[in-house]
């Protein structure tokens, strides 16, 4: 997890989620995930500039990485370069599974659910 005050592309880690917030063994993760909007420097895209962010930092490493979202490839995150600190826009019944590999991402880092999570504002 990151420091309460740790910029985020251009949001502090306080200004995503609660001081509450934790990931559990089996990937669940609970705690306050605050809503927010005009998080302009997240994506480009507007309807992506809106909602519930989870920042974290990968513990395992690779050289390539690829991000899932309920069992299928982010588009243009699959076999990315390794980068262990990561912010997801989240729902509650998203499920996202993180892979790192050196040549290919094939090996499971962590595999998050949000379903216990506390989405403030709604869901």
């Amino acid at each position: 997890m990151f420091p309460a005050g740790q910029n985020l592309l251009g949001k502090q880690a306080s200004d995503l989620v609660g001081e509450d917030i934790a990931v559990h063994k089996d990937g669940s993760v609970t705690g306050t995930l605050k809503n927010v909007t005009g998080y302009e420097n997240f994506s480009s895209n507007a309807e992506e500039q809106s909602g519930h962010y989870f920042p974290f930092k990968l513990v395992k490493s690779g050289t390539v990485m690829t991000i899932e979202k309920n069992g299928v490839a982010v588009p243009n995150k699959e076999n990315i370069s390794y980068d262990p600190e990561i912010i997801l826009r989240v729902e509650k019944s998203d499920k996202f599974t993180i892979k790192v590999g050196t040549e290919t991402a094939d090996e499971t880092a962590v595999t998050l659910n949000f379903e216990q999570a506390d989405f403030e504002g709604g869901d």
